[in-house]
Order: structure tokens, then sequence, then C-alpha cells
């Protein structure tokens, strides 16, 4: 059914409810089906990775300087996707393709320049925190992490104009293309890698020569168009620059969490680094690469929208989540133990892995959640979020590694309380913000999942733990996703209300 015409367009015919559906169920489909691939190639180069440098201080130091990284330049693409993709989306349907392109050309422009200045920035930002990020690192240990952050400039300086670049396109609908670049920076870096692994040096060349390749294509296919120039600026920059400074109160907490990790063992990072990147891929498989930011940010049918996104990701990230728990060992054997990569880091990272599956189930739900306070513009909120965040990590860090001193698996557990602790709040500022959502219906598909999982754990374990390595994993991950796919086809009826109904 159309959406009824409004008095102030009487002439302009109103879009179906149903366009935003069959867009969104396509380009989910689309984004699923590609995060598989993406999976696949980011697997081969964990495997690289992992055989090539082990669980060692020099891995560790990689992510400490990367986690900075992320924290001062690479959240850009959460302030891309939330500010850029949403206002470029409003601008072209109101103002048409001549103060879209306008926008856009300004925002690319505007990236290329703040590619240089990021550099610049973290160098400096970094001998400022240096001391803190690596408290518990030797002399020598905090002399090879301040040389080995150089090799992060090139990779910086391009990876700011690329989200510019994949914002342009993912508010035109081309995911696709996003995807496809996605896919190239993976293989590009594989390639390098492969060839020059002398040094961990080589990881953020490789990441750098992989960026630029498919910046290069996304260039391509966006184009080159000029608007006129009389054409009323956007403002744009003006929202970016407050997203990006609302964002980075919440660089505390990593900065805290990093102090915290350095008094670890050494390799401690390295496993929490290698499960990270296990997890976070997961969790970006089952959000969909965050594309849901586009459809909510029509105003029209959100709460809907919103409230079948996270009946649907409920659905799927808690047999995720319970299949790592059970098989968190010979997944990350068949996986990672290879070359330095040995028996005990394997055994390390499993039970690292063990505790982290419990936050997947958590981030899924919490991603769209929390784009809600930027799309919404309620900036504020944001930053209290960060607040709390960062309370929860003193508290919870303190309470695991140093008075319970449990180690990596401390830094762990501490991960999964803060978790539960952000995503309690912004449950419950999403529903100050107005928004309301069917939580019984959530709660409803949740436990049919844990059910359902609970079963095919009966139903594999005991016929998959026979076996070691790759045999348990086909056997029983094998029996365990067919049982969780038959309880789901004996539901269709209600994943098809799930994926169509308004």
């Amino acid at each position: 059914m159309a959406a009824p015409v409004t008095s102030e367009l009487p002439l302009q015919p109103a879009k179906p409810l149903g366009r935003w559906r069959e867009r969104f169920v396509f380009h989910a489909a689309s984004a699923f089906g590609v995060s598989i691939l993406q999976q696949v190639i980011g697997l081969l180069r964990q495997i690289l990775i992992a055989a090539f440098f082990g669980l060692s201080r020099q891995f560790d130091g990689y992510i400490v300087i990367y986690g900075v990284v992320t924290m001062v330049v690479f959240n850009l693409s959460g302030v891309f996707d939330t500010v850029v993709v949403s206002r470029l989306v409003n601008i072209r349907e109101r103002d048409g393709e001549g103060s879209f392109w306008r926008a856009s050309n300004r925002v690319l422009l505007q990236a290329l320049a703040a590619g240089m200045l990021f550099a610049a920035g973290f160098m400096l930002l970094l001998w400022l925190v240096l001391p803190i990020v690596t408290a518990g690192f030797s002399l020598a240990e905090r002399v090879f992490v301040a040389h080995l952050a150089w090799y992060f400039i090139p990779w910086i300086v391009v990876v700011v104009p690329y989200y510019a670049l994949t914002a342009h396109l993912k508010a035109t609908w081309q995911f696709p293309w996003v995807f496809a670049a996605e896919i190239l920076v993976m293989a590009v870096s594989i390639g390098v890698l492969w060839i020059d692994h002398a040094t961990v040096a080589a990881l953020p060349v490789a990441y750098a020569t992989g960026y630029i390749v498919a910046a290069l294509l996304l260039l391509a296919r966006r184009g080159i168009k000029f608007a006129d120039r009389t054409a009323e600026p956007p403002g744009l920059m003006q929202s970016m620059s407050k997203q990006y400074l609302a964002v980075q109160v919440g660089t505390a907490t990593g900065f805290a969490d990093r102090y915290f990790q350095s008094f670890l063992l050494p390799g401690g990072i390295s496993a929490l680094g290698y499960v990270g990147l296990i997890v976070n891929n997961l969790s970006s498989l089952l959000t969909f690469r965050e594309i849901y930011v586009v459809p909510l940010t029509a105003e029209a049918g959100r709460e809907q929208r919103l409230g079948r996104m996270l009946q649907g990701m409920v659905l799927i990230s808690i047999p995720c989540a319970l299949f790592l728990v059970v098989y968190a060992e010979p997944i990350v054997s068949v996986l990672l133990q290879r070359g330095r990569f040995t028996a005990e880091a394997a055994a390390l990272t499993a039970s690292v892995l063990r505790i982290q599956a419990l936050s997947l189930l958590l981030s899924t739900v919490l991603a769209p959640l929390e784009r809600i306070f930027q799309i919404l513009d309620r900036l504020s909120l944001t930053q209290i979020r960060y607040v709390c965040a960062f309370v929860a990590t003193l508290v919870f860090q303190f309470l695991f590694v140093f008075y319970l001193r449990l180690d990596v698996q401390g830094v762990a557990w501490a991960w999964v309380c803060n978790s539960a602790v952000v995503l309690t709040f912004v449950i419950v500022m999403v529903r100050r913000c107005g928004v309301v959502i069917r939580w019984r219906a959530i709660l409803g598909n949740a436990a049919f999942a844990a059910l359902l999982s609970a079963a095919a754990i009966a139903v594999s374990w005991p016929l998959g733990s026979r076996f070691n390595g790759l045999t348990e994993l086909v056997v029983g991950g094998g029996l365990f996703g067919t049982v969780v796919a038959f309880g789901y086809f004996l539901v269709r009826a209600r994943l098809r209300a799930i994926i169509g109904s308004q």
C-alpha cells in the first residue's frame, strides 16, 4: 500500500512502503552473500598472519598501534556511515542531483586533506599516549612500538578519502561496489603480505596498498561530476565534526583498555587481537555491513523496520554465539594452528574466544540501536554512552585483571560485562528518544533461538566430541547447523513475517 500523500507535496506521488522493504531485503541478501566471500578471503589472510607472527610481543605492538589508529582515524567509518550517508540521501531526495554532487565533492576533497592531517595528528597523539598504552612494556618494546607507528602513515592517508568514496556509493544504493572494494582490499593485502612478511611492519604496508587500489576502483565507479557552484552549502562538515568529537569521547575507553592490556603476559594482546578479528568479522556479517543505516534514515516506519531487524539479528546471532562457545577449540586449531601459531597459542586463544562469543549477541543488537542516536542527531546521548563505557571499563578491567588476576581471560570477561552495561543504557536511552520497540517479540524470538541452539548442541556435541580438529568441526558443525536449519524451517512463516511485514 502506498504511503499517504502529504499536503505539502500534493503533486508528488508517495513512495510505496514496500519499496524500502524490497530494496533493503535485496541489499541485505547481497551483503550477506558478499560478506561470506569476504570472510573466506579474510580467513585466508588471518591464517597467513597467524602463521607468520603467532602470539608474539611484536604482534602485541602492532595491535597496540592499530588500536590507537582505530580510535583516532578508523572510527571515522562510523561517522561517514551515519552522518554523511544519511545526509547525502536526504540532500539527494530533497534538493536533487546537483546539490548531492556538490556535497559529495566537498566531502571527498576535504577527506583528501584530512587524511594527511590525521596522519600528522596521529603521530603527535601517539607520542603523548605511548606511556599509557605501553605502561607494562619494557623500554626496548616501547621503542619498537614507536618505530612501527611510522608504517601506518600511508594507510591513514588513504583510508579517509576511501570512506568518502564509499559514502557516495552507499547513498546511491551501490552497495555491491563497496563490497567489491572491501574484497579487493583483502586480496591485494594478502598478495603483498605473501611477498613480504619478514617483520610485522609488513602488515600496515600491505593494508595501505590494498586501500589504495580499492580507492582507485571506487573513484572510477563514482566518477567526477561538477555541480552548480551557486547551490546552497549543505553543512555536512559541521555535522561530521560534531559527530567525530562526540565519538572521541569514547577514545578514553580505548586508552584505558590498552593500559590494562599492556600488563598481560607476552602474547596476550595478540590472542585478544585474533579473537577480536573473528568475533568482529562475524558481527559485521550478522549486521549486514550496517546497510540498515540508509533505510533507518527514513522516519516513516522506522520503528517497525528496526524491530524486524532486531528480531532477525537475534535469530541469527544466538546460534552463532553458542556454536562458538562449544566449538572454540577446533575452530581456532583449524583456522590458526600452523607455523608460529603453536598448540599452546591455540589453546589460549580458544579460551578467550569462548568468552568473547558471549558478546556477539550483545554487539549485534547494540549496533543498530546506537546508530539511532546519530540518525536522530542526539549526540549528547552518544557522549553519555561513551562515558558509561569508560566507567565500566575501569571497574571491570580492574576487577578481572588486577584484583582477580585472570590475565587475558580477565580482559575478555571485562569486555562482556562492559557490553552488557552499555546495551542496557542504550536500550533505555532509545526509548527516551521516543523510539518504541516491541521487545516482547524480540525476546520471544531470542528465547526460541536459544532453546533451538541448546537442542542443536545436545544433538551435535556427543558425536562431534569423539573427533578432533577439522573432523570434529565438520561433524559437530554439520549436525548443529542441520538442527538449527530444520527448526527455522518449521517456523518459516514467522521468518517470512519478519522479513516481509510492514
